[in-house]
């Protein structure tokens, strides 16, 4: 059940080298923590089939800690960014900018300006607006149509973007109006991009978009623009009970065997990153009220959003063994919300003082956390072998309030 990071004897679990029982004891719960040999085979399977000039692009969104984006430069990565926060960060991480591109319903004047001064690989255009905004900026920036290609994901509607009343992108007939208007003097038209939504478990929908980005490609460069990539964003699925597996490496691979007269450009984020992370949470108490029966931790929904937003479940473990009979329980946290759940049904044999692992955390968990019940964020750990490393402080009371004017 477990990913293969993680590894269990009879009596603890471990992540690569470390007993997270010994970490628990010098590093306060609740704590993120991230596997860099993890980390490192997830992008690995996007790049391995990847050619010289294609580009594999974290979505810095789904995690966006300097120290994970630092493992991904050294591997040779580029990066999806959706705000001049997150190219910031790209940037502070050593990312080169001919590596990055930038994507955004919503990109300001000043948003698209830093962008164009940057000169990175392609500014994702989703409205005719953001084209008058960067027609007359310097340096003749690299632009992409952001298309939305009216396609179900099939998946949480909160999580899809591809289909026509998304905010996301414009249509295919816009694209053209836009190609057809603009001239190639007057635009510097390098690419097209679309990016349908996430959890994507029918691999052949990107198959499907390439199709389509392929077609709207061959009217574009008839209009004499020079469309040199194609971008397929990401999506790609994980099973959050880890049961199921999806191979990146082969997707690249069919993409590449479609996508032959053009770069390959990707967006993954999830499915490098979920999966290389998890919570440790501390078991508060134990509680029966009416019929169900709880267990109450550290962990708030505050900490790790997804199951109160999405209805996600994440498996849920005990770290030691104990003697205690396994029982189910509904995992929740100590925030003022009935929604602060991580689901019930979870059998466990955990007490108080017992620590749980959430698995699958990686992505949409500290990067969507927040300070609500003025909660203090989280330490967030990488472990390397057999050491260590805290990669951010768990906040204080002071840092919560230290921008406050009292």
């Amino acid at each position: 059940m477990r990913p293969d990071y993680f590894s269990k004897n009879s009596e603890c679990l471990w992540i690569e080298n470390l007993e997270l029982s010994e970490i628990c004891e010098e590093v306060q719960t609740p704590f993120y923590i991230y596997s860099q040999a993890s980390i490192e085979a997830a992008a690995n399977s996007y790049l391995k089939n990847a050619g010289n000039t294609d580009l594999i692009c974290y979505s810095v969104k789904a995690n966006s800690n300097i120290n994970l984006l630092k493992i991904l430069v050294q591997l040779g990565m580029g990066f999806d960014v959706v705000s001049v926060g997150e190219l910031k960060r790209a940037l502070k991480a050593g990312a080169t900018a001919n590596k990055i591109v930038f994507s955004g319903v919503g990109k300001s004047a000043a948003d698209l300006a830093f962008a164009a001064e940057q000169k990175i690989y392609s500014i994702n255009i989703e409205s005719h607006q953001e084209i008058e905004l960067i027609k007359n900026l310097p340096n003749n920036p690299r632009i992409s149509l952001r298309i939305n290609p009216d396609m179900a994901a099939n998946t949480h509607p909160y999580i899809e973007t591809g289909k026509s009343d998304c905010k996301f992108g414009i249509s295919e007939t816009e694209a053209l109006e836009i190609a057809k208007t603009y001239s190639p003097e007057e635009i510097n038209l390098v690419g097209i991009s679309a990016h349908i939504g996430s959890q994507i478990t029918d691999v052949s929908l990107f198959l499907e978009l390439a199709e389509k980005l392929k077609n709207l490609a061959t009217h574009l460069k008839n209009l004499g623009h020079n469309i040199d990539h194609l971008d397929v964003g990401g999506g790609l699925a994980i099973d959050y009970q880890l049961e199921k597996q999806y191979d990146p490496a082969q997707l690249v691979k069919d993409l590449k065997s479609s996508i032959t007269d053009y770069d390959l450009l990707m967006e993954p984020g999830r499915s490098i990153v979920a999966q290389s992370g998890a919570v440790v949470t501390s078991v508060i108490t134990k509680k029966t009220n009416g019929q169900r029966d709880f267990l109450v931790v550290d962990v708030g929904m505050n900490d790790l959003m997804r199951p109160a937003l999405y209805s996600a479940r994440h498996a849920i473990e005990e770290i030691k063994n104990s003697d205690n009979a396994s029982k189910e329980y509904e995992v929740v946290g100590p925030v003022c919300e009935t929604a602060d759940s991580f689901g019930a049904g979870h059998l466990l044999n955990a007490d108080a003082g017992d620590q749980l692992i959430i698995y699958s955390t990686g992505a949409y968990g500290s990067s969507m956390g927040s300070n609500y019940n003025s909660r203090p964020k989280p330490a967030e750990i990488l472990v390397s072998k057999d050491k260590y490393t805290v990669i951010r402080k768990a906040e204080s009371f002071e840092d919560l309030i230290k921008l406050e004017e009292i």
